[in-house]
């Protein structure tokens, strides 16, 4: 790794609303959860801010449909038709009342499997999708390690238990982040009613969202509950407040709302996430032997950090640069770096990119650069030669 020098003061940042850091930041007045497990999660870093046994794994009940309707809105043509098989119209639990042969189109099943918790739905999306649902089944386990949940399995589409089907709180918290970053997903989950289109088959239904904090929490936008006599009461829970967007997770918990409003209001209130946009950036990095003497530099993506509220005022940015950027530079090229720092924390480092390309210096543009300085300075004597002989006329 190439060395860095200081080359800019430190300065302070732009405050938008939430935090990040080397591990979970929790205030002392953190509320107490009835839930067997639990975690609190800011969805822009991914930062723990407040846990109870996180890595226990729990059978997760129909909160397993998050990563069901996450896998069909990434594989899936959410217009594609699908007809319902009679396995699918068979399952037992909740349901949207599929019957044998009616079709629908995905994004309607989706609808029915995240507001109805649909198991029938479940099944249908699964088959179509994979051919089987433990073919889904396994497609859905992968996606989970894809997104860093080591401690998940998946035997079905639907949360029915089985052996083997697990998760743990931190695991579908940090699904669940992800999956909110997809707009379609993060849309579903916070309508809290929806049409399910009627057909030869079947009139139209309207279904209400089973997540009942939509109704009692005025920041809440999400995402899904989930219930058996083996799993108990869970709910994974978001809310967005200025900006700022939290993901809690309860299993069995017999005050699941009471809990994940706690756990969602106490984010809100001890904690601000700081954030440093590309636009909010003005840098520039020396540049050796270029045809310019230095490059505008960008931040590869967003700085940002989640921090206790009372510490705003004392987050710093450090920019640092490469202590030879030499030309040729190409375009995306790091040239530094910039740092977040609490204290003497480092929070967040981001690199530093060329803006744009700096080609070399050649023996051709230093001759027309000399001969431009050359004519520029003779100008400027002959416009001082004539003024100074106006002012002695």
């Amino acid at each position: 790794m190439l060395s860095l020098r200081w080359v800019l003061k430190t300065g302070l940042i732009v405050l938008i609303a939430v935090m990040v850091g080397a591990g979970p930041v929790w205030a002392s007045n953190a509320p107490v959860v009835d839930g067997l497990a639990a975690v609190l999660m800011d969805v822009e870093t991914g930062e723990v801010l407040y846990a109870k046994n996180p890595h226990l794994r729990c059978p997760p009940a129909s909160t397993t449909k998050i990563v069901t309707a996450l896998l069909a809105l990434e594989r899936g043509e959410l217009d594609r038709v699908v007809t319902v098989s009679l396995t699918a119209a068979e399952q037992e639990g909740s349901s949207v009342w599929l019957m044998p042969g009616e079709e629908q189109r995905l994004r309607d099943l989706i609808y029915g499997l995240m507001l109805g918790s649909g198991n029938d739905a479940a099944t249908a999306i699964a088959e179509t999708l994979a051919g089987s649902e433990k073919k889904f089944a396994v497609e859905m386990t992968k996606l989970a390690r894809r997104l860093g949940a080591k401690n998940t399995r998946f035997r079905n589409a639907s949360g029915l238990p089985a052996a083997g089907h697990y998760t743990t709180a931190y695991d579908l918290a940090l699904i669940t982040c992800h999956a909110l970053k997809n707009p379609e997903f993060a849309m579903i989950v916070q309508t809290r009613n929806y049409t399910l289109p009627g057909n030869r088959l079947q009139k139209e239904r309207l279904l209400y969202n089973h997540n009942k904090l939509l109704w009692r929490y005025e920041y809440a936008d999400g995402v899904k509950t989930g219930y058996t006599r083996q799993a108990g009461s869970c709910l994974v829970a978001s809310a967005t407040k200025d900006g700022h967007r939290l993901v809690s997770v309860v299993f069995r918990s017999k005050h699941m709302y009471d809990d994940s409003q706690a756990l969602l209001e106490y984010g809100f209130d001890e904690f601000r996430l700081v954030k440093l946009t590309g636009e909010m950036f003005r840098e520039t990095a020396p540049v050796q032997a270029g045809v310019t003497p230095s490059v505008a530099a960008i931040p590869g993506r967003d700085i940002m950090a989640v921090v206790p509220a009372d510490a705003v005022g004392k987050v710093r940015v450090k920019t640092m640069f490469k202590p030879e950027v030499e030309a040729p530079v190409t375009c995306l090229e790091e040239v530094g770096q910039v740092q977040l720092y609490l204290g003497d924390k480092l929070l967040d480092a981001v690199p530093l990119l060329a803006a744009e390309a700096v080609p070399r210096r050649t023996f051709l543009f230093n001759v027309i650069s000399w001969f431009r300085r050359l004519f520029v300075d003779k100008s400027r004597y002959i416009q001082r030669f004539f003024r100074a002989g106006s002012r002695l006329g």
